[in-house]
This record gives structure tokens, sequence and C-alpha cells, in this order.
């Protein structure tokens, strides 16, 4: 079985026109699970991979750890691009964690079993759906597709519950989560949402939570929703409380008003039953959401940083072998490539088309003609001068590479601080509205690990991403660990608000299509990072500027809305 990769999922390409592209969601769920290697207590999480012609096996998404149930509906949903044109090939495994890596390890776990199948069959199929056997006897899988609004608004409440029926015995009292579903077009239900378990209380106060729109009802606030709350149990057999089925537009219409929580089987038992507590969900509110393109639209520029590794690691660049070295033929070397691929993509972004260019790990000659100590943060020409377009920055590479004497070591933390503290000085604001990208291309091991993971971490309040392509063939491993999809990062006692960090190695792009593709997986990402910052800044978009450039309107107007990831804790 080849291994899987990890490369980001894709959900924005401005260099791409879309054509026949809409997102479609995942829903899975397993009945009847157990575990090939005679685990006790069951720890299961699902993984989506999807098949690639020159990449092999992608890792595309990754669900919660449920554990304890032999038939867990996992959150959140797997989101996916359904290209209709396009043959897309899906697989879901279902894996027993270890209890101790993280879940994109997957090597570390044990596969109960999976399923593959084509995206386009799924979407033919009756209800959209598949039911498949595992083949070594371990389960059934379930997998259900919808397509997905387009909305970004989220469902904003603080869910409360009074008097609810103890199933603890005399000795304890229940501690309740909530577990909600939203009905699909074929009568069925997905899980969508949980929230975290309160301990021994039957008035339980949950935190507010925000819930997408577009995964609690797909858009429709009509749509039937079932809100069950269960007891927590360790062992993951949680024991059913009650429930409650209603809709969006009820829950606001509500206000705040208790509604009652009902078991079906009493109900039906018990001829005076009235219910088993109330449930109430206070403030209940539509929170809208800008996306991606309103932004763009309303004027927000957005700036490339470069910074390249001149480190001895990376050879003489008058050497074949040196991944500086200049092709007599014109040919571009991997640096080279990765600057034209990412800035051609970003160029439309940037009002004055002006770039700073940054090196790092080597000595520059001083005035009086000696060479300095090894400088970590320094701009290719003197006094900051920014360069113009993207023939500027390769032009910068350039006249760098042959006026530097490479040095060393790969140090990344005074090239972030250095950084962090012009994009503050900048002042984004309400009224101007700016964010950076700084592209950082490396050969090698960073050797300041725990510097640079705090420098990211105090980064992460700045309107910042940070791009790191790895160039050559040296282990990138710790690099992953910058890149927090699975958490955010922390270090020192902090923890980073937002996730700022895209890693990629070059070598994992080949072919003729290279270039596009390098592009899309570094990029994809800082759409949604974007957003973040300014939703944490309370900053909106501005109204549309007239003025804006033709291309910059172009490719705004075709960037769909960022696919909001379910939050699947309150």
């Amino acid at each position: 079985m080849s291994k899987p990769v990890t490369p980001s999922s894709s959900y924005f390409n401005p260099t791409v026109q879309l054509r026949n592209v809409e997102k479609v969601s995942l829903f899975v769920s397993a009945r009847n699970l157990r575990s090939p290697g005679g685990h006790t207590s069951l720890k299961t999480f699902a993984v989506l991979l999807q098949s690639d012609a020159q990449q092999g096996v992608l890792i595309r998404s990754i669900s919660d750890v449920l554990n304890g149930t032999d038939s867990p509906s996992y959150t959140p949903c797997f989101v996916v691009d359904y290209n209709f044109e396009v043959v897309q090939e899906f697989i879901v495994r279902i894996y027993h964690s270890d209890g101790r890596s993280p879940p994109r390890d997957l090597d570390k776990h044990t596969m109960i079993g999976g399923a593959t199948f084509h995206l386009a069959a799924l979407m033919r199929s009756p209800s959209q759906r598949i039911i498949d056997s595992f083949q070594n006897g371990c389960g059934v899988l379930h997998v259900h597709a919808e397509s997905l609004s387009s909305t970004r608004d989220n469902f904003v409440t603080a869910f409360s519950a009074q008097k609810l029926v103890n199933k603890e015995g005399f000795f304890s009292k229940s501690d309740p989560f909530l577990l909600i579903s939203r009905q699909n077009e074929d009568g069925r239900w997905s899980v969508v949402w949980r929230s975290q378990h309160v301990d021994n209380n039957l008035n339980p106060v949950w935190p507010e939570c925000k819930i997408p729109i577009a995964l609690l009802c797909n858009g429709d606030i009509d749509r039937p929703v079932k809100i069950e709350i269960f007891d927590f149990e360790r062992s993951g057999k949680h024991v059913f409380m009650g429930q409650v089925e209603t809709n969006v537009r009820l829950l606001l219409q509500a206000r705040g008003q208790p509604m009652p929580v009902v078991e079906p089987e009493q109900q039906a038992k018990k001829k005076n039953y009235v219910n088993s507590g109330v449930l109430l969900a206070r403030s209940p509110s539509i929170e809208k959401n800008a996306t991606f393109a309103d932004f763009i639209a309303g004027g927000c520029e957005i700036s490339l940083s470069v910074a390249i590794d001149f480190t001895s690691s990376n050879g003489d660049p008058h050497s074949p072998t040196s991944l500086h070295f200049s092709d007599p033929t014109g040919a571009l070397n991997c640096y080279e490539r990765a600057i034209a691929s990412v800035g051609e993509v970003l160029r439309p972004y940037d009002a004055d088309n002006m770039y700073p260019v940054y090196g790092f790990g080597a000595k520059i000659r001083l005035a009086d003609g000696s060479l300095s100590p090894c400088q970590h943060c320094f701009p290719v020409y003197p006094g900051g001068l920014e360069v113009h377009g993207i023939e500027g920055i390769l032009q910068a590479y350039r006249d760098a590479k042959t006026a530097v004497t490479f040095f060393g070591p790969t140090l990344f933390a005074p090239l972030i601080r250095a950084t962090t503290e012009k994009v503050a000085a900048m002042g984004c604001s309400q009224e101007h509205q700016k964010y950076v990208i700084l592209l950082v291309l490396t050969d090698g091991v960073i050797n300041d690990l725990e510097l640079t993971k705090q420098a990211i971490i105090d980064a992460s309040h700045q309107p910042l991403s940070i791009i790191i392509v790895g160039v050559g063939a040296a282990d990138f491993s710790e690099m992953h660990e910058l890149d927090s999809d699975d958490a955010l990062l922390s270090a020192g006692g902090k923890t980073a608000v937002r996730d700022i960090v895209q890693f990629v190695a070059l070598r994992d792009f080949s072919g003729g299509s290279a270039a596009a593709a390098l592009a899309e997986h570094v990029l994809c990402e800082v759409p949604g990072q974007m957003l973040s910052f300014f939703q944490r800044s309370r900053i909106t978009p501005n109204p549309p500027v007239q003025t804006l450039p033709a291309e910059v309107a172009q490719v705004a107007a075709s960037a769909p809305a960022m696919p909001v990831g379910l939050v699947s804790e309150a």
C-alpha cells in the first residue's frame, strides 16, 4: 500500500477561471466496527484520501477521534470540490487510534477498513449514498454526499438545559452533551456538530457556539434539525437523555424560550408524560461572514515579501550541483521556479507591483570591503530598496547569489521577527486593509526550531501568512511542525491565535503542470488565513472599489466563497 502524502486541500486557485465546480459535503459514519488488532475499547477516526495520477494517494481531511462507540458518525464532515468533467477517485478509511500519535501519522494507527469510490458515481447513486462492508468483516461504512450551499454565515447561540432527567442513579448526576444532526434529502439524519459535555449537572449551560449555516442546514433555515442530549460516558457508550426536533427559523423565533426535551419511548409508554426537561437557545442569531472576494473587491491589498536561503548547504552557485546554479540554457533553477510560480499568482493583488527581497544565512560585503558576520535577515539591495515585478525579484536573486558569501546556519526566527515588526508598523485598519505574504525559500533543516515557533506564534496576531517552500532533497520533517493544520502551534507556554504557515516541498511537484500545481498548493490556505485575521480584528470588507484594476476585479469575481470548517467543539 503506497503511503499517503499530505498537501493541503485546494479551495481557491485564483489563476484559473472556475468551470463546472461545486462544493460537496461528505458525511461519513460506520456501523458494527471492531478492531482487527483485538482492541477492546475503540478510538476511531475517519480519513478522506484522493488518488492523484502524479502524486499518488493524498490525504485530504481527517475527522475527530471518537471513543468507545462501534457505530460512530464522524465530525467534521469532509468538504471537497466536485468537478463534473474530471474523474475523481476518493478513498475513505477508518482507523483505530493508538492514543498517542497525531492522526495524520497513519502508519502509527491500525486501519480497520476502507472503501474506494468515484465521486461522480456517489453523486449519481440513489440518495447519494454508498454502503460498503469491509472485506475483513470488521464493520460497515456509510458515505452520504450533498451539495454544499455557498453561504459562509454562522448560526450563533448559547445552549442551556433545565430539569433534565438524571441517568446516573442516586449517587451522581448526568454529564450532558449535545449532538446536532440535520435531515438529509432522503429523510435520514447526518451529525453536523457536537458540544463539550458538562460534568455532573442537570441544568447545564454550554459555551456560546458558532455553527456554519452551510453545514447546519445547507442554507435552508426550514430544514429539519434534531438536537439530541446524551449523558457522556468515558467508555463511549453514551446514554440518550432526550431530543428536540426543530429548525433554524424556529430557533431564531423562539428567542430563548424553553423547548421541551422529549424521550420518544417514554412519551409512547406514559399517558401523563410531559417532557424530560427543557432546552434553551439563548440569544440566537445569524452571523454574516464576508468572503475573500469581498475583501479583494473592497480594495484590500495583498503584498508579497520574498526571503531566500543563501546558506552554504546549497552548494557553490557556480557548480552545476548547486541548487543556486544558473543553467546556461536559460532554464530556471529550483529557486527561480518557486519565485516565478508563486509570484505570478500574487502579482494582480499588489497595487504598486513593488516587492522587498531579503536573504538569510550569508555574509555580506561591508563598505570597507570586509565581510560581515553571518546575516540572518538582510535586504538584497542597500536600504531595503524594493524591486518592480516578478522579473525584478528574479534579478535581485541573481544579483545577490553572486555578491554574498554563503554561510550558515539556517535560522528563521530573526527573519520572521523582522517581518512581523514591519507588518505591525504598516498599520492595517478598517480604512487601510493590507495583508502580507512572506515567501521563504530554503534548502535545509532549520536550526532554531523552538525560537522559530515562538516567532510564528507572535506573528499570528499580525496580518501575515508565511509560505515555506523546501528546495532540494533535505529532510523537511521539522517543517511540518510549523504548518499546524491539526492543532494551533504552541511553544514556550503560548499558543498561536491562528494558523499562518503553509509548507510544501518543491520536489513533490514535477511535470508540465508543476508550476501551476505548486502555486495552487502553497497559496490554497491564504484566503482562509486572511479571513481569520480580519474576523479576529473585527475588520469588515470596504465597499467595492469602483476603480479596481481590471485583472484584480476579474480574479476577485472568479474566487468562490471559502468553505468553512465545521466547529466540532462549543
